[in-house]
This record gives structure tokens, C-alpha cells and sequence, in this order.
């Protein structure tokens, strides 16, 4: 996702991003015989934190996502972060998003989205403040992404979308397998986290790490074959 162009520039202008790997990454080597070695990497998972100034998280996003969701979901992001300034008490406006967010996750109902609220046409765009709602599911974001200073009022959505945008040259079954990943970062894996931050006031990155890889991305940091060891020994069959 980090080598798309519009992601990369994205993130640059609106965020001060930051790399951390949380383990070696895991290599497979296989001998054929004859000379012939075949060495890589296995894939792994990632998660991306959006954080306060001071290091406390907003919110994860889980896992690999299509381009386009996750552009959208940076975007979410930024108003995120705007919204919980603009609020006299921060913390609590958190625990509040979490606990909506899992509440219409659980309910089957699309995620909620931090949009500008309505605001009379005399006011000026800057004293328009920002609000959790519900946009129409039915509506979907144009082409070009909508930053934290575009008019956010006129039902567009944020959720994941099934297109293999943004100048990919990925075959079709490999953005399929993308799209339903990506269906699952959301209804799924983004509920999980919504449930657990909204019973915590503040957290860092490093405080929920290892529980998210656990048991939200099933890839547990502290297992030295990342949950693979019946798969790599139990039908071994010598074993023996």
C-alpha cells in the first residue's frame, strides 16, 4: 500500500508517519536439491495507529486494505483527530467514538463517519464543527479523496469499496482476495478493536500491540511460528 503514490503523498501531508517493525521478519527457505535453494518472506500483517501528539492512539486500522478504503479511512483519520481536538474533554470524546462505532458495527449497520456539520452559508467553512453520523450506505466517495477540509455534508461514505482503483496493475483474483480482506478489516477486525478501546482511556501503540496481532490478526507476536506450528509439524509425516 506504502508504494502507491497517492497513499505515500497522503500521508505525508496530512500526517508525521512513523515505521515500527514489531518482529523479525519471518523467512522460508526450501531446498530442491541440486543446487537449487528458493529463499523468501512470508507474508506478514501490519496495522496502522493514528495517534494524539502525544503518542496516545485514535484508532487502528487492522490488516492490508484496497488503495481506495484505505485512503478513505486516512481521511476519516484526519477528521478524527480534529473532531477529538475541538472536544472540551478529548478522552471522553474517544471512549464515546469506540463505543458508536462498535454499537453499529454490532447492530449490522455501516460504520459511522466524523463529517462537517451543517452549518448556516453565511458562516464561514473554518467555524464548521465537526460531528459523528451516519451517511447513507448507498453513497460512495468520488474519485479523488476527501480531505479533512472538503465539505463532508453531502452523504458520502466512507466504507470499503470492491474496485481495484488508484493505477494498480494487480491481477483481478489477488483484488478479490484484496476487496474480501478488506470487507473482514472492517466489519470484523475494526469491531474487535472498537469493543476493546472503548473500555480504555488512553493507550499508545506499544500498550495493545501484541494483544492486537493475537486476537484480532491471529498472528501472535510471542509464538515463534506466528500460529503456524500445526500447520508446519502436525501432518509432518516424519515426524517420527
Amino acid at each position: 500500500m506504502f508504494s502507491n503514490d497517492q497513499i505515500a503523498e497522503f500521508i505525508n501531508q496530512n500526517f508525521e508517519p512513523a515505521w515500527e517493525s514489531v518482529r523479525p521478519v519471518p523467512m522460508v527457505t526450501i531446498d530442491f536439491g541440486g543446487g537449487h535453494i528458493l529463499t523468501r518472506t512470508l507474508n506478514g500483517n501490519i496495522a496502522t495507529y493514528v495517534c494524539n501528539g502525544d503518542g496516545t492512539s485514535l484508532d487502528v486500522l487492522p490488516g492490508i486494505y484496497e488503495p481506495k478504503t484505505y485512503l478513505e479511512q486516512l481521511s476519516q483519520f484526519v477528521n478524527l483527530f480534529r473532531w477529538v481536538r475541538q472536544d472540551g474533554d478529548p478522552v471522553a470524546a474517544v471512549t464515546r467514538y469506540h463505543q458508536r462505532q462498535a454499537d453499529a458495527l454490532a447492530n449490522g449497520k455501516p460504520a459511522l463517519v466524523v463529517a462537517e456539520a451543517a452549518m448556516p452559508i453565511t458562516k464561514k467553512r473554518i467555524e464548521r464543527p465537526l460531528k459523528l453520523t451516519r451517511m447513507p450506505a448507498k453513497t460512495r466517495m468520488p474519485e479523488e479523496v476527501v480531505s479533512a477540509d472538503a465539505d463532508s455534508t453531502d452523504g458520502r461514505y466512507y466504507g470499503p469499496s470492491t474496485d481495484a482503483s488508484l493505477d494498480t496493475r494487480e491481477p483481478l483474483a489477488r483484488w478479490k482476495l484484496l476487496a474480501e480482506d478488506t470487507r473482514i478489516n472492517e466489519r470484523i477486525r475494526r469491531l474487535a478493536i472498537h469493543r476493546y478501546l472503548a473500555h480504555r482511556e488512553t493507550v499508545s501503540p506499544g500498550d495493545i500491540t501484541k494483544w492486537l496481532y493475537r486476537e484480532v490478526l491471529h498472528a501472535d507476536l510471542d509464538d515463534p511460528y506466528l500460529g503456524l506450528g500445526k500447520t508446519l509439524f502436525a501432518s509432518y509425516p516424519f515426524e517420527d
